[in-house]
């Protein structure tokens, strides 16, 4: 059974009974009991941790018993190296991975340059669930809000560089949860207690193609990259925010994911130029965006070439800038699959797609990336495309009815 590939972002409320449902729906996408991790990172270093950690395992133990619950506990820099790595093993084993409430800054410290960035972006694009709350969502786009450190402190509005999980679905996008807080009463603390004034001039901040993803307290919206489609749940609803129109969904509301990225203005054409070969890690984003334009744009050779030239140029690449790119990589693949899935290729067509995905699982084997080259095997699955590896080499099968 292929695992599903969720990315869950809830605004509040992740211990509630309003967000039991949501829970249960992604926990019920496995089969048996759910292997359920709790990541404590973003309160770490809150003296009541413990007691959070507690509440919670308490909350699914109560309210969802269909769930196995363990810790991946991953406090600080300074977690001892043993302790460490069974956190992160904690983390590879599960099938849903759920973090919560603290600090966005403090977690995003503790986990950059660590495998924590890449185990996420994996199960959300390539197998597996993400679900994430409150502080801990906000790590998960390109961009990240220091919350605390601008409405607190005092610091000036900014975006840290987040982690771009939701980079791995090809979704360029800043997570903004507590969009509609008001526990301000007298002033306005909605936009996660930055006020929409302030709030406005940090959206001037980001990139163009940055979409904006709030989402209002006791609200979810769950991402389906097998589907590549979003749904709306809870009390609330979700913002988007793109290229300076506002979008309003309501609970119960399905779309698309290719919602979340920026679209082009009537009457302007979507750029599909492929860049030159990055020379860094860094500048893969002209791959993705090269790619996304492909994808918008129908044109499936253009999407291929981004495919290949991400493939070609990683090598190149020190060990961090490639293991970001085999990120995106993988990305790239299930949102390729995503479009293809509406599609019905001639059979020329169809040889053409699946001669150039086996070409780049060659290349992943070959250097012994297993992951990227089982991600591109179960992309092919779900076009119908059986891959057998034989002594004589990769042959493949339209699967039959």
């Amino acid at each position: 059974m292929t695992p599903p590939r969720l990315l869950t972002i809830m605004g509040s409320g992740e211990t509630t009974a309003t967000m039991v449902p949501v829970h249960r729906a992604v926990f019920e996408r496995f089969p048996g009991r759910a292997r359920v991790a709790i990541l404590d990172t973003p309160y770490g270093f809150q003296e009541n941790a413990d007691e959070l950690t507690a509440r919670a395992r308490e909350f699914f133990r109560t309210s969802l018993p269909m769930a196995r619950v363990e810790v991946a506990s991953l406090r600080s820099p300074a977690t001892p190296p043993a302790r460490r790595e069974q956190a992160l093993d904690t983390l590879r084993q599960a099938d849903v991975v759920f973090s919560g409430p603290g600090s966005p800054s403090y977690a995003l410290r503790v986990w950059k340059g660590t495998p924590v960035p890449d185990i996420l972006a994996d199960k959300a694009a390539a197998g597996g669930a993400v679900t994430m709350a409150s502080a801990a969502s906000i790590t998960l786009g390109r961009f990240s809000l220091p919350v605390y450190e601008i409405y607190k402190v005092g610091a000036d509005p900014c975006w840290l560089e987040g982690l771009d999980v939701l980079g791995a679905l090809g979704l360029p996008a800043a997570v903004v949860p507590h969009w509609d807080n008001a526990e301000g009463g007298t002033h306005d603390t909605s936009r996660c207690w930055l006020g929409v004034p302030r709030f406005t001039g940090l959206v001037e901040q980001l990139p163009a193609e940055t979409t904006v993803i709030g989402v209002d307290e006791h609200t979810a919206v769950v991402l389906d990259a097998e589907a590549w489609r979003g749904e709306v749940w809870g009390k609330g609803t979700v913002t988007l925010v793109a290229a300076g129109e506002t979008t309003v969904l309501a609970a119960g509301d399905a779309f698309p994911l290719g919602r979340l990225r920026p679209q082009p203005r009537e009457n302007e054409a979507a750029p599909v130029a492929m860049p030159g070969t990055p020379a860094t890690g860094s500048d893969s984003a002209a791959l993705e965006t090269a790619f996304a334009a492909a994808v918008a744009a129908g044109d499936r050779q253009r999407a291929l070439d981004a495919i290949l030239a991400l493939e070609d140029a990683h090598e190149q690449w020190d060990e961090q800038d490639a293991a970001r790119a085999h990120t995106v990589l993988r990305g790239m693949v299930t949102r390729f699959n995503a479009a293809l899935a509406g599609a019905a290729p001639t059979p020329e067509g169809r040889a053409a797609v699946v001669d150039s995905l086996l070409e780049v699982r060659s290349r992943a084997r070959a250097a012994g990336r297993w992951a990227d080259a089982d991600a591109i095997r179960r992309a092919l699955l779900s076009m119908a495309v059986e891959v057998h590896d034989t002594p004589a080499g990769t042959v493949w099968e339209v699967a039959g009815p």
